[in-house]
Parts: structure tokens; C-alpha cells; sequence
């Protein structure tokens, strides 16, 4: 409860007016909000209900029916800020549209505090069919992860400080599981044809992201920005989103390789694919998109 309760103690969010079209209006219609009790996960649903999926004591119960009672406004705040934040900082929402679309719309949002950072958290978004919560909740499909600051909405150079470690982050959690759940022999092949490209790729990914924040400014006013400016920024993003394609190929091959050898395993690397693959969609189509767009001079 630690999360929403840092969450809950703000005395409102900043949030945007914006308009949503006919899909994200829908998908925040559904949206059901995931916090942590001490032995399971409760679920805040669209009517501001809550279930928990396990055993929850009568203190956590208690709380939660507090913070419903009290805080209802300020939960369709958060509600809204999120589909916002995905909107204009991830492609999330674009990239999923379709699983998200046959599920009926329900979209799942996990709150993780960021180690460091009060008011900074990693949101895991899943979705499910209605009719199996919350009795399947286990079957729930990984859609990917962002981040969500309630102290500012803005991000420096488009989030990519964000990106960037989190994908060293999951690089290295990757490789824990697969010492967990990977027999020695299949490891040690992993680690010969897969994992040491991989590495590579991330670093790579690192160097060139770190270098791309240090020689261009944290925001990015486009209309006052040279255009051999924009296109050396265009470049060097266009590089970083060919570096996660390599990425995700490498992934590709170990997943179908795990699939058949220890499938157990093979869903982390599958989990670790759809997050490449957002972090793909979002450069081409919110970051080249944005400055091509500044470049060519359209305003449409």
C-alpha cells in the first residue's frame, strides 16, 4: 500500500485538459488501478470498488475502503494523468490497441515506486477479459511498462534517460531469471549465441543514448531549433531505435529457442520483447515523428 498511499497524501495533480478519441476513452472508462498489499495485489475497478487477489488482513481492507471513501475525485485525476502520460510518452496504447481492443478495453496499471524517487513510479500495464476477473487474474497479458511523476508531467529529452535504464535494468534482471529457471548447459549456449550480443546491443544503446542527452537541450522547442540540429537529433534517434530492432531479433531467436527447450523461462524474454518493441513504436512515431514534422515545416 505504500505506493498509493504516497500517491493518495498529494493534495491534487496537475492534470492536463486534453481530449481523448473514441479508444482512450474507452480504455479509461476500464481502467482498473493495481497496487500492492502484504500478500497479494488489490485492484481499484472503473465504479472505484476494490477486490484483492489473495489474503488481505482487516487493516489493509480497512484503508482502502478509507482512501475509496475520501479520495474518489482524486483517483479519476490519477486515472486521467496516466492515459495522458501514456498518450504523449509512450506508444502504449497505439502499439496494444488490438489485444486491448478484444479484451473489451480493460487495461490493468501496476504502481511500482522508483528506488530513489518519492513521487516517481514504473507502471506495468496488462490486460485481461472482464469475465475472468478476478478469478484468472494469474492469466493476465503483459502489455509493457512506463513511468509515471506526479511532481512533473514533462520529460527531458522525450523520456529517453527513462528508457535507457530501464532496458540496462531489465538486462540484467533477464539474466537472474534465467540463472533461476534455465538449466546450466542450455545457460551456457544462451550466453554463446543470444546473451553476449544482447549486452552488447544495450550498451551500445546506452553510449549513444548518454551522448545524444549531453549534446542536445532537455526540451525540445522545435520551431526554434535549426534545422541541421533536428536532423542530427533525428539521426541519432533513428540509430538507438535501429539498435532495439537488433534488440529485439536477438530476443526473438532465444525466445524460440527457450520455447522448445525450457518454455517456463521463454516468458521473460517475451516480456522483455514487448518492451522493446513499445520503446520502437514510441522513437518512430513520437520522437522521428515529432521532429520530421518540425523539419518539414508541417503544422496540420
Amino acid at each position: 500500500m505504500q505506493s498509493l498511499n504516497t500517491i493518495v497524501a498529494r493534495a491534487s495533480l496537475p492534470v492536463p485538459e486534453y481530449h481523448l478519441d473514441r479508444f482512450q476513452g474507452r480504455v479509461l472508462e476500464e481502467l482498473h488501478l493495481e497496487f500492492f498489499f502484504a500478500r497479494c495485489q488489490v485492484l481499484i475497478t472503473p465504479t472505484l470498488k476494490y477486490f484483492a487477489t489473495g489474503e488481505a488482513s482487516d487493516e489493509e481492507r480497512s484503508q482502502i475502503e478509507s482512501i475509496l471513501a475520501q479520495r474518489q475525485s482524486f483517483i479519476d485525476d490519477l486515472k486521467r494523468y496516466l492515459i495522458f502520460s501514456l498518450s504523449l510518452y509512450s506508444a502504449l496504447l497505439e502499439t496494444n490497441s488490438y489485444i486491448i481492443s478484444v479484451n473489451d478495453h480493460l487495461m490493468i496499471a501496476r504502481f511500482v515506486s522508483l528506488s530513489g524517487q518519492r513521487e516517481g513510479f514504473e507502471v506495468k500495464l496488462y490486460t485481461l477479459r472482464r469475465e475472468d476477473l478476478p478469478t484468472r487474474y494469474a492469466d493476465k497479458i503483459y502489455l509493457g511498462r512506463d513511468f509515471l511523476f506526479l511532481d512533473r508531467l514533462d520529460r527531458d529529452h522525450f523520456g529517453l534517460r527513462q528508457i535507457r535504464t530501464a532496458l540496462r535494468e531489465q538486462n540484467v534482471r533477464l539474466r537472474g531469471r534465467l540463472e533461476t529457471h534455465v538449466p546450466g548447459s542450455l545457460r551456457d549456449s544462451l550466453e554463446r549465441d543470444f546473451l553476449l550480443d544482447l549486452r552488447e546491443l544495450i550498451e551500445e544503446f546506452s553510449r549513444k543514448a548518454d551522448d545524444l542527452l549531453r549534446d542536445f537541450p532537455p526540451s525540445f522547442p522545435g520551431d526554434h531549433v535549426e534545422e541541421p540540429t533536428l536532423l542530427d537529433m533525428n539521426g541519432r534517434f533513428r540509430e538507438l531505435k535501429h539498435l532495439l530492432i537488433e534488440s529485439d531479433d536477438v530476443l526473438r531467436e532465444m525466445e524460440e529457442r527457450l520455447f522448445e527447450k525450457a518454455p517456463r523461462a521463454a516468458r521473460y524474454v517475451t516480456k522483455y520483447r514487448k518492451d522493446v518493441a513499445n520503446d520502437v513504436n514510441y522513437i518512430m512515431l513520437k520522437i522521428n515523428g515529432r521532429i520530421s514534422d518540425a523539419v518539414n515545416g508541417i503544422r496540420l
